[in-house]
């Protein structure tokens, strides 16, 4: 191995453990991991993640280390290794894993882990109510949720705590498939990615998937106690699905719009000061597979008025 190719590996896994240990840019954290990966290759990704792993258990704890492994290194490390999976197509051109799989791939991924950590750090009570319990024994997160909130009693406490569980759940995806695109960005700027560009107006997602998405509902109406809190977080995890299907659509629409990026640009700021705004988009993606909003705005390119051209 290359040393200038070693000190880019050890120099990833020193950032990948910085974003992780300076709480608020953990949702980064994977990013060196899968830039390495989808630059280098797995094996790689590999050692990165190693590294970053063995420095959270020195510096930090080793508990933490394993959450760091779970939440965010391993899962990368997996949809990287799929990422770059690819055959010859009869034209000599490479075809990679489809983007559509590796969303349901980062889907599958976080929805057992999701049902696994409600199931075995919960105990007795449930994961909603131990983590309801934990905010209450931490007084500066409660003084800050009694000013913020005004929470007063122990059901809203418990209310709070499974909203944000929630969204934890929810946004976990996201994060994994986020930090991939933001990876796969920056290496195709420098001409060194593996994975050639997306093209991302044909992604879409199965219909089948609207199945599980009306179950875990169904679920989170009927069902009681933290039950009822897991089926609303898998609903989420699949509507954060339709979340990303509903930007890319909003993105293949406005193409030929005057004014494009500042519409982008007040979209994605809504997004992070209003969390509301993702449901309208969430549905949109939703709705797609009925309306197939893609080809309404459709314009074919139009016959040039030059001399000799045909209309």
């Amino acid at each position: 191995m290359a040393n200038t190719q070693l000190l880019r590996i050890v120099f990833a896994a020193i950032g990948s453990f910085v974003l992780f240990a300076a709480l608020i840019f953990i949702p980064f954290a994977p990013a060196p991991v899968a830039a390495i990966g989808l630059s280098f290759g797995v094996a790689q990704a590999v050692m990165v993640s190693a590294l970053a792993i063995i420095m959270t258990a020195i510096i930090l704890s080793p508990p933490l280390a394993i959450v760091f492994a779970i939440t965010f290194l391993v899962p990368t490390v997996v949809l990287v290794r799929q990422a770059l999976l690819s055959r010859q197509a009869e034209s000599s051109d490479y075809i990679f894993f489809p983007l559509q799989q590796l969303i349901l791939l980062a889907l599958g991924m976080t929805a057992i882990g999701t049902i696994l950590l409600f199931l075995i750090t919960g105990g007795a009570n449930g994961l909603p109510m131990s983590f309801a319990n934990a905010l209450q024994q931490s007084p500066e997160v409660r003084t800050a949720l009694v000013q913020v909130y005004g929470i007063s009693t122990d059901e809203e406490m418990l209310w709070i705590a499974s909203i944000m569980l929630v969204s934890g759940f929810a946004s976990w995806p996201l994060l994994l498939l986020g930090n991939l695109q933001i990876a796969q960005a920056i290496l195709l700027r420098m001409k060194r990615n593996l994975r050639p560009q997306e093209d991302y107006d044909r992604l879409q997602l199965p219909r089948g998937l609207i199945v599980p998405l009306v179950m875990c509902m169904g679920g989170a109406a009927l069902l009681p106690g933290w039950p009822a809190i897991l089926s609303a977080a898998l609903a989420a995890m699949i509507l954060a699905a339709y979340f990303l299907l509903g930007l890319v659509i909003i993105h293949a629409i406005s193409r030929h719009w005057n004014g494009r990026s500042l519409l982008l640009v007040t979209l994605y700021f809504l997004i992070f000061v209003m969390a509301w705004v993702i449901i309208p988009v969430s549905l949109m993606g939703l709705l797609d597979t009925r309306f197939d909003f893609r080809k309404l705005n459709h314009r074919p390119d139009k016959p040039s008025n030059l001399e000799g051209d045909q209309e």
